[in-house]
């Protein structure tokens, strides 16, 4: 394993909820940490926030990082020997032209890689998604691994999500393949990210949970999607960056399945007094689709409706021995944070 003693790691997007994490478990074990943020004026406030969770500040800086300025990355690369990076667009609105998350995307990731090969960084450790695996293709029910990948050519079921963190990884992969380029590529691919909120800011991933807690939710759709606690997330990123064997593999990082109504009963029974926001009846899915028509925050999950996909994490349990939190761990921390900061 790596020694982290003098060792500096850049982490983009420092400022999101995977990144903060990361930052976290980097310092606590030891190393320099560099954190770009597309706005330097949230530095004292990153500050705050880790320091408020016992890391060491004393080994980290900030710099500006803007996907798409190349010029940027080149600052922020000098005397960095591992890169983590995990800033990407945010979906949370699915822009109406999906070039807004994809243009942003793929070039942010290459304009990273060609930095960190030009400055001799050893390793980079992308943050990708199960978007990139398990999407595009006709099974209803399937099982994949890292060895799937999402079907660009589907005519259906593809947002501006799923196609910007698949073009995204395909582009890296690419990159770092070629016979000249002397950088090691290691992926890790998410699922939905729940856990303890840092701060008052959260993910795309937990507006699940607060759209349940402040009853924006009327009923549930019978969905299934796998779910992984923001602290296990963020291990298997420094595992991967320290493990010799990672190099040029990609992980998934996902634990087991979980429903809408199974994420409403664990809140409920852990908060009673939410019982008149949290709704737990199932719609069919006629009326889920009839009601994507006109609802945006619908429309993108209907590529999840009917569909019962399973990841396979055997991998990442082989290779750095990653146990994640239960299911109801990771709802409950998350559900009690966003209380603690008033997101709820």
């Amino acid at each position: 394993m790596t020694k982290a003693t003098g060792r500096k790691v850049l982490v983009t997007g420092i400022t999101g909820f995977i990144g903060s994490h990361v930052a976290i478990q980097l310092l606590n074990k030891g190393y320099h940490v560099r954190g770009t943020m597309r706005n330097l004026d949230r530095q004292e406030s990153i500050i705050h926030m880790l320091r408020e969770h016992e890391a060491d500040v004393d080994r980290i800086d900030f710099v500006k990082g803007e996907l798409t300025l190349q010029e940027d990355w080149e600052k922020a690369m000098e005397g960095i020997d591992y890169v983590i990076h995990v800033a990407s667009p945010l979906p949370l609105d699915q822009k109406k032209d999906a070039d807004d998350l994809i243009i942003p995307a793929r070039e942010g990731t290459l304009n990273v890689l060609h930095a960190a090969e030009k400055f001799k960084v050893k390793r980079i450790v992308l943050t990708s998604s199960i978007a990139a695996i398990g999407y595009g293709h006709k099974e209803k029910v399937r099982t994949y691994t890292e060895e799937d990948w999402t079907n660009l050519n589907a005519r259906k079921g593809l947002t501006p999500y799923i196609r910007s963190k698949t073009i995204a990884e395909t582009e890296a992969w690419k990159f770092t393949n070629q016979p000249e380029v002397d950088l090691e590529l290691t992926v890790i691919n998410p699922s939905y990210v729940f856990g303890p909120l840092l701060e008052k800011d959260y993910s795309d991933s937990a507006e699940i949970v607060r759209k349940l807690m402040i009853g924006e939710i009327p009923g549930l759709p019978k969905i299934y999607f796998p779910l992984v606690d923001v602290r296990d997330v963020a291990e298997m990123h420094v595992m991967a960056m320290e493990s010799a064997e990672a190099a040029g593999n990609r992980y998934l990082c996902v634990n087991e399945l979980s429903s809408y109504k199974e994420i409403a009963q664990v809140i409920l029974q852990a908060y009673p007094e939410f019982k008149k926001k949290i709704r737990t009846l199932v719609l069919p899915d006629l009326f889920i689709r009839i009601y994507g028509l006109y609802d945006k925050d619908t429309e993108t999950i209907l590529v999840d409706l009917g569909k019962l996909r399973s990841y396979d994490s055997s991998k990442a349990t082989r290779t750095f021995g990653w146990k994640p939190r239960s299911n109801k761990e990771a709802i409950l921390s998350l559900a009690e944070s966003m209380i603690r900061y008033g997101v709820v």
